[in-house]
């Protein structure tokens, strides 16, 4: 049962993070007005939260499955490319979250971000949409068990 809910609060996370991360960089594409700004804000924090959801429930996820993760005493080729795209999915975070602050502090000074800071934030929303979506099509060939050798 327990299992089961967090299999459920991750899915609902990835698709909520997903909206958030599209919503985001689609605000910011083109030149941005304060409402613009603020949506592609509003939708960051909903990106942060089904990100903190999507790392706990996938971490329960994980240590209740330590079985998928390991095969023969050695570690299955899908599983380390899953971790390795969300270790590349956070140094992104990590790298967009100075210009998500920029933005903030622009907005509460009544400033607009510069377009250089939304021209900048979209690509990042970008990369991290696509490496998203390579994390969901491998976490699905390695649930089917598609590349398993025996």
């Amino acid at each position: 049962m327990l299992q089961w809910l967090f299999a459920t609060l991750h899915l609902l996370a990835l698709g909520c993070g997903l909206g958030a991360i599209a919503a985001r960089g689609r605000n910011l594409a083109s030149t941005p007005d304060a409402p613009a700004v603020q949506r592609s804000l509003r939708a960051d924090n909903w990106w942060c939260l089904s990100l903190l959801l999507w790392i706990v429930s996938g971490s329960m996820l994980a240590a209740s499955h330590l079985s998928l993760l390991w095969s023969q005493g050695r570690p299955v080729p899908l599983a380390m490319a899953k971790l390795l795209g969300i270790a590349l999915l956070l140094l992104q975070e990590y790298r967009t979250r100075p210009l998500i602050r920029q933005c903030r502090q622009r907005l509460e000074r009544g400033r607009l971000p510069t377009e250089e800071i939304g021209s900048m934030l979209t690509h990042h929303s970008r990369r991290q949409l696509l490496v998203l979506l390579v994390i969901l099509v491998i976490s699905t060939a390695l649930q089917s068990g598609l590349f398993n050798t025996p």
